[in-house]
């Protein structure tokens, strides 16, 4: 096995069992915890702001959490060099695993991917969680310029409070840190390619959806506008939308009613 990175240390997996397996010709970390119904979350464009998204799902569900290839604990993977990669990847890891059919939340960009993976393999998704999902271009609602962003003001982009994120940013320069958020953002350019966050190709892929779909999004979101919660709605047959007051980018980690909604959703 190759050295895989250290990740992040601020990220406490304790109270996890992590395993490696080879999937794609690369070694890829999951994490695991509780007992029951399988839930399998894919994180979005970085693995460093704690877990606190998995509030009360292991006291009912067994919880997955795979590191996408290229970051956190798992290798970069040059086979892996699109969504649609990354998608037929984690059938291959379900297989693995073992999981036929699994209840699938998805963030940001991982909610691209959980999206993606139920318009594909409907059969192998019983209910489907987007929070803030990637990937559906929306005209009157288009992406801001993130290229103007200084790096340090980046995080106040992800959550209206930012307390939720300070106990996971270093206190001053921390070169670890910045090796990893320069790794991960390089697989995220990968996986996106030529598209970008969008994908033109979304609403047709939506509308193949089966699975009941609840959609989160947070009304302070700055990195994709909350606008863009009615389409996907509209794209998904039946789909349900939360929208959270006060509430950024990453609503499973800023907001307790956010993780309420999805454990009531999933039960």
């Amino acid at each position: 096995m190759s050295m895989l990175p250290s990740g992040d240390r601020r990220v406490d997996f304790s109270d996890w069992h992590r395993q490696y397996y080879q999937i794609d010709g690369a070694v890829i970390a999951v994490h695991s915890a509780g007992e029951g119904t399988p839930v399998v979350y894919l994180h979005g464009g970085g693995t460093w702001h704690g877990l606190g998204f998995t509030s009360g799902l292991t006291d009912r569900f067994k919880v997955y959490l795979p590191h996408h290839p290229g970051f956190g604990l798992s290798e970069d993977n040059s086979k892996i060099a699109s969504i649609a990669d990354c998608v037929e990847h984690y059938e291959r890891l379900f297989d693995t695993l073992d999981l036929q059919r699994v209840h699938l939340v998805g963030s940001s960009l991982g909610g691209r991917i959980a999206a993606e993976f139920a318009a594909r393999y409907p059969n192998r998704v019983s209910k489907l969680v987007l929070a803030a999902p990637a990937g559906l271009t929306v005209a009157e609602h288009p992406l801001p310029d993130l290229s103007t962003v200084e790096p340090q003001d980046f995080p106040s982009y992800l959550v209206n409070d930012m307390q939720v994120l300070l106990p996971f940013l270093p206190a001053g320069p921390d070169e670890e840190f910045m090796s990893m958020r320069v790794r991960e953002g390089g697989a995220v350019m990968r996986l996106l390619g030529q598209t970008g966050l969008d994908n033109p190709g979304m609403p047709a892929m939506l509308q193949r959806i089966s699975a009941p779909t609840l959609i989160l999004w947070g009304r302070s979101d700055r990195i994709l506008p909350v606008g863009q919660a009615e389409h996907w709605k509209n794209n998904i047959a039946g789909a349900e939308v939360k929208v959270l007051e006060n509430i950024g980018h990453l609503p499973l980690d800023e907001s307790a009613e956010a993780r309420q909604a999805v454990l009531d959703f999933l039960d």
